[in-house]
């Protein structure tokens, strides 16, 4: 509902500014949050389960940190299949292009040793001219975004392989490997999480203030109530992992890029753009929107997705292995953003969502992998229950329709 209308909203002339406005308002007070909270207690439920199966094991403050450092390189992809889904665009080259970047980076600071920060730039520039290609396929050529992106998937592999002859580079410097496997301070960590917590509160309580003048909501209580005492209880987890050994910068790099797009997506015209793009694109088209401008800018965007986690990976592992590195990424990442609620048909999705998504499918594999369960029951569970999800949307949507028919 939400889509058609914003569509409608932005065909009638209103700005960007206000659509994206009036396209955020159902997402923080309406379904979207339900299907969150859904998501979150299964999440919870999962995490009851294995704690149990595992005497506990689960849910010890060094297993919970190594599953979110297990789940960030997925969660960094989820965040770019979000954007993309949401305007009806997919991206299957995405493992391929973060092998790439992870060659690029590697062979220049192990090979030729060039500095680190100089490789960074280099390597961020290789995935933005990725994006690039691949956009310019889609938007000038009018190739389906599915076909130059399974393309993608097979040279942008087979170029990675060429460079490195099927070999491991490696190790890279310890500066780029502790860009991956370093900690903030637990004392810094704690200040930052509080910092972030009050943030937080303050922006639901604008938002709640703002929704009651423009008589969206009736009263303040009901959704501060959904959003504050959730908050408060994770942010006091926060500060209890984060007192074994302080926040992963990895985890601090995810936590920056999921906030970055969720601001541009929910505050922004271009996010507001994206939306209309995905739910109804003639209605995007006929109120100004440039189509092929926001689809390439899409992709621009996805490219450098490739060049972060090509870099974040790469330093994780401190090396590139071109044959094995991103392997199905592009699979996950599809299956985190609609485990999240993102709609394949487009124009609905948010980041948070594929962020407890690539953490719930984390934690069935970490979870199994503790109960030495074999790898093939692994992706057995988490076929399943991306199929649920899917299956759970539909019959959302198919009552949804019947709802608004009826009515």
């Amino acid at each position: 509902m939400q889509d058609v209308t914003q569509a409608r909203y932005l065909a009638s002339g209103a700005t960007f500014a206000d659509a994206a406005s009036v396209q955020a308002r159902p997402r923080v007070f309406g379904a979207s949050a339900l299907r969150g909270s859904a998501l979150l207690l299964v999440l919870l439920g999962i995490w009851l389960f294995f704690y149990f199966a595992t005497d506990g094991t689960f849910l010890t403050q060094r297993n919970l940190v190594l599953l979110a450092l297990q789940s960030s390189i997925v969660s960094l992809a989820a965040i770019s299949a979000v954007m993309l889904i949401v305007s009806r665009n997919f991206d299957l080259s995405v493992g391929s292009a973060v092998a790439l970047v992870g060659v690029v980076v590697a062979v220049l600071t192990v090979k030729w040793n060039v500095p680190v920060p100089l490789a960074v730039l280099a390597s961020l520039a290789v995935g933005l001219m990725m994006g690039a290609w691949q956009g310019l396929w889609v938007t000038k050529l009018g190739v389906s975004s599915f076909i130059v992106t399974l393309a993608g998937m097979l040279y942008f592999r087979g170029l990675s392989m060429i460079i490195t002859n099927g070999e491991t580079v490696a190790p890279v410097p310890a500066s780029l490997k502790g860009f991956a496997t370093g900690f903030l301070p637990p004392a810094w960590s704690a200040v930052l999480i509080i910092a972030c917590l009050a943030i937080y509160s303050l922006i639901q309580v604008r938002t709640a203030l703002k929704a009651k003048r423009l008589e969206v909501i009736d009263s303040l209580a009901a959704p501060l109530m959904r959003t504050l005492p959730g908050a408060v209880v994770f942010g006091v987890a926060a500060i209890w992992l984060a007192s074994w050994q302080g926040i992963p910068f990895l985890i601090l790099l995810v936590a920056a890029c999921a906030i970055t797009a969720e601001t541009v997506m929910r505050a922004t015209p271009f996010g507001a753009k994206l939306y209309a793009l995905g739910g109804n694109p003639e209605a995007a088209r006929l109120s100004g929107v440039d189509l092929n401008r926001v689809v390439f800018t899409n992709f621009l965007i996805a490219g450098f997705a490739y060049g972060v986690i090509g870099i974040a990976l790469t330093a994780r592992v401190s090396g590139a292995v071109a044959g094995s590195a991103g392997l199905f990424l592009e699979l996950d990442a599809i299956a985190a953003a609609i485990i999240g609620g993102t709609a394949l048909s487009g124009g609905k999705g948010r980041i948070f969502g594929a962020i407890l998504g690539a953490l719930l499918m984390g934690s069935l594999n970490n979870g199994m992998s503790l109960m030495n369960v074999p790898t093939f029951y692994q992706d057995t569970a988490r076929g399943i229950v991306l199929l649920l999800a899917v299956a759970i949307d539909q019959y959302g949507r198919r009552r949804n329709a019947l709802t608004r028919n009826s009515a």
